[in-house]
């Protein structure tokens, strides 16, 4: 059993289709199905069941994904190990951040990127519940998020910091000399808030049927620069985590009352060898956090 039937195995599970498949292992097809001939060979059992064009992962198939993959990070770990100790900062750091922290991470992004010009760094937007998912799947290295659901193993998590809810309005918006606002009165605001699935959008939902409210949503959007962008040039109004106002200096920040508004924010990484790399930007970002 080899490496790279492994990597072919489990690249053809996640697409499920031999001719892709072969296309990203950058291989031939032929090559590829014989290698995965080989493998279920030497098993004795077949891991796809082949319907046509159409490609499945038996029971078998299944179960020896789950170990594949397991095999294939603990090679790539011990690489990583390898390089950490000859103090090469290199690969690929793969990031995952919900949308308050859109305006945060990038200042710790470019350091880096100047620092270590051999490594590559990926940002992914996404929910929660997305990133932790491509966290378990190996396919993200850290991730920044909110969330208000307990964190179980294998996954481990930093605490960040403590973030209210508010209500965001251009500093031209007739309620800008606000400073306190009931979170009942929300119900006669216009609003523009995050796209269902988000954990703030999440947050926001749970408190209306609390209260049997009927909010005016004009306006949803997944992408919060997006959203805020719309809420700084309009009399529309948004509730967002106050920290994720950073640099919008054209936007009052209204506090909440009548409910609870703190929201905790935490890093999240896979417990085990991490990358120098991971170590690294995850002591840069909680400084850059505990600065401002």
């Amino acid at each position: 059993m080899e490496i790279y039937q492994l990597q072919y195995f489990i690249k053809t599970a996640e697409v499920l289709h031999f001719t892709k498949a072969a296309e990203l292992c950058f291989v031939t097809q032929s090559g590829l199905s014989q290698q995965i001939k080989k493998l279920e060979e030497e098993l004795g059992l077949p891991l796809f069941k082949r319907i046509g064009k159409k490609v499945q992962l038996t029971e078998a198939g299944s179960v020896f994904l789950v170990h594949a993959k397991k095999v294939v990070e603990n090679i790539e770990n011990g690489k990583q190990a390898i390089e950490d100790l000859n103090e090469m900062i290199g690969g690929e750091l793969r990031i995952g951040v919900t949308y308050i922290f859109g305006l945060l991470i990038l200042p710790i992004v470019h350091a880096f990127a100047k620092q270590y010009q051999n490594l590559k760094i990926v940002v992914e937007y996404g929910t929660t519940e997305a990133l932790e998912q491509k966290l378990l799947n190996n396919a993200l290295d850290v991730v920044l998020v909110i969330s208000s659901h307990p964190i179980e193993p294998p996954i481990q998590k930093v605490p960040l910091f403590i973030s209210n809810m508010v209500m965001a309005v251009s500093k031209t918006h007739p309620l800008a000399h606000l400073d306190k606002i009931a979170f009942k009165k929300m119900d006669e605001i216009e609003l523009v808030l995050p796209g269902k699935g988000s954990n703030s959008r999440e947050f926001v939902e749970e408190l209306f049927q609390k209260f049997n409210m009927t909010p005016k949503i004009s306006i949803e959007l997944h992408s919060i620069h997006a959203l805020l962008q719309m809420v700084e040039n309009s009399d529309w109004a948004t509730i967002v985590a106050e920290k994720a106002l950073k640099g919008w200096d054209q936007l009052k920040a209204i506090q909440i009352t009548g409910v609870a508004t703190k929201r905790e924010s935490f890093m999240l990484t896979i417990g085990g060898y991490q990358k120098k790399a991971v170590k690294l930007f995850m002591e840069e970002f909680r400084k850059s956090i505990n600065e401002s």
